[in-house]
């Protein structure tokens, strides 16, 4: 093992060895970078309604150009949010006014470590093991899937409370599963004698066996972070200039002097990666078994992602969310890739998210777990999202842009809707319709709050939604020729790209127990990767669930 890492801190959560939680910070010094003016809590309210948009979903044999992105499947909206969950948790409350972000706890390791997944290691919580393999639960159907889910989350009976690193990879039926592939991974791989010896680590000794174990799952998972899900959820070649293959990552803005080791900043947990909200659809198919809430429908919908009823079979909720018999995934569904059985009767798979940009899905205006709360605002995503912003004292997008080097959109482009390459004269009549909708609930927002003398929003957009907009704007460049191209949205723009890319890459070189960090240089081990010509996040679950 020592010829792989430098410093391998086996099990030890945390981006220094021993050290159980992060911190938060900034990435951009507010004396340089001043928090954006305080908005009333009128303005953040109209944002917020402005941004939703009332989408039941088309059943699983339509596609929605408009809405969906074509150039990212399902699946990594919920990586994403998995990815989140392990390296950052702030439980600071919603009603606080402001935060100092100095004091700011992390009560997850600032490193792409799968602390969320292994927790504090078998000696320190063992109920996550089962001798040194995950616990596992009960076996799951997928509906024939030729790569699909075969266990549910460990739970405890008859509460089905999931016994998990972190609590939160259970709040809805998607990435619990994700949570359960990589316990897959991690238990296939500690019983492969070939493949621990393929990374220098003995098999016949049991703390060798399981520290290779977890090291090539946290490897392999880092990989697919970097070279896969960076690379389509960032603008071309962001991924390249900051990595900088084969010299030291351009990291001009996440490495700060007083710093020495990984944080959390705040403008990438509170504003930046809360992009993955806009990808959400409003309803999913499982699989071939599993795509509908009602069989006999003609039109097939969806199951919902969120709903108020308590029935676990008529939606996607979790808290806990045992998984009901055949409601595992068709990876099929939710990755392309070569993952086996990927059809049904004319079902179009798999899925694709929804596109990057300044509209939340409607299930999200109304949570599950808020429902009752007062006033009703609160119940909103998209709302709980810019208040938090605020509580944290983010800067504005422009004030971010303008330090970054990066010409600011104009106000007129912030509350306008549709990306640079929408031309009406050439668009078909769905895509003009939901330019022309945006357009006017966004018009409502710059007459109430940009347009008059005092308007609070004049130069002074919440890094958040300037984000979503600017990947509304920008994101047309995986794929220029698609029929909805001038919706945008199928990649982060230049600011977002750029939060997102030095933060997630300045985890990995902060923490010396990296693939990055490797003394031999690292890739997918040929007993992983399969032959894949890419190790990407398809490979890695088809190799999990195998």
């Amino acid at each position: 093992m020592a010829g792989h890492g430098s410093d391998n801190r086996g099990l030890a959560a945390g981006a220094l060895p021993g050290v159980a939680f992060g911190r938060f910070g900034q990435m951009f010094d507010p004396q340089q970078v001043r928090p954006a003016l305080k908005l009333p809590e009128a303005a953040l309210r109209a944002i917020a309604e402005a941004m939703i948009k009332e989408d039941v979903g088309a059943p699983i044999t339509e596609l929605e150009p408009v809405d969906e992105n074509p150039t990212l499947p399902a699946g990594y909206t919920y990586f994403g949010q998995f990815v989140d969950h392990d390296i950052t948790f702030d439980p600071t409350p919603l009603n606080a006014s402001e935060v100092d972000v100095s004091a700011l706890v992390d009560f997850r390791s600032p490193a792409l470590d799968l602390d969320n997944v292994y927790g504090r290691g078998p000696d320190d919580q063992p109920y996550l093991y089962d001798g040194l393999r995950l616990r596992v639960g009960r076996a799951m159907d997928s509906g024939g899937a030729g790569t699909g889910t075969r266990h549910d989350l460990f739970r405890l009976d008859p509460s089905g409370i999931p016994v998990l690193g972190d609590k939160r990879n259970d709040e809805n039926k998607i990435v619990s599963q994700i949570h359960g592939a990589l316990i897959a991974f991690h238990n296939k791989v500690v019983g492969d004698d070939a493949l621990i010896r393929s990374f220098g680590a003995d098999p016949t000794r049991d703390p060798d066996r399981f520290q290779a174990a977890a090291a090539i799952l946290r490897w392999h998972y880092q990989w697919v972070v970097l070279h896969d899900y960076l690379e389509r959820i960032c603008e071309p070649g962001m991924v390249t200039e900051v990595l900088n293959p084969g010299g030291t990552p351009r990291l001009t803005n996440y490495l700060q002097a007083k710093a020495h080791y990984a944080y959390m900043p705040v403008e990438f947990s509170g504003a930046a990666f809360r992009f993955g909200h806009s990808m959400v659809r409003p309803s999913y198919a499982l699989n071939s078994v599993v795509f509908t809430t009602d069989p006999n429908a003609a039109d097939q919908p969806r199951i919902p992602t969120f709903s108020g009823d308590p029935d676990p079979r008529k939606n996607m909720n979790g808290f806990p969310g045992t998984l009901p018999d055949h409601w595992g995934i068709d990876w099929g569904y939710f990755l392309d890739g070569e993952l086996g059985t990927k059809t049904g009767p004319g079902f179009k798979v798999p899925q694709p998210s929804y596109r990057i940009d300044a509209l939340l899905a409607g299930p999200l205006a109304d949570l599950p777990e808020f429902r009752g709360a007062k006033p009703d605002w609160v119940r909103n995503l998209a709302f709980r999202n810019l208040q938090r912003g605020q509580m944290l004292r983010l800067p504005s997008g422009q004030a971010v842009a303008m330090h970054l080097g990066i010409a600011p959109l104009p106000d007129d482009i912030l509350w306008d809707a549709g990306s640079r390459l929408f031309d009406a004269t050439k668009a078909g009549e769905e895509v003009k319709q939901a330019i022309a909708e945006t357009r006017a609930a966004r018009a409502k927002v710059k007459a109430e709050w940009l347009d008059r003398p005092d308007g609070a929003l004049r130069g002074n957009t919440p890094l958040w939604y300037y984000i979503l907009r600017e990947a509304e704007y920008y994101g047309v460049t995986h794929d220029p020729n698609e029929p909805a191209v001038g919706c945008g949205g199928q990649h982060l723009g230049p600011v977002g790209s750029r939060i997102v890319a030095e933060t997630l890459i300045g985890m990995l070189w902060c923490d010396k127990s990296s693939f990055l960090h490797s003394a031999r240089g690292f890739a997918p081990l040929p007993g992983i990767a399969q032959g894949a010509k890419r190790f990407t996040l398809d490979r890695l679950v088809a190799f999990a669930l195998g």
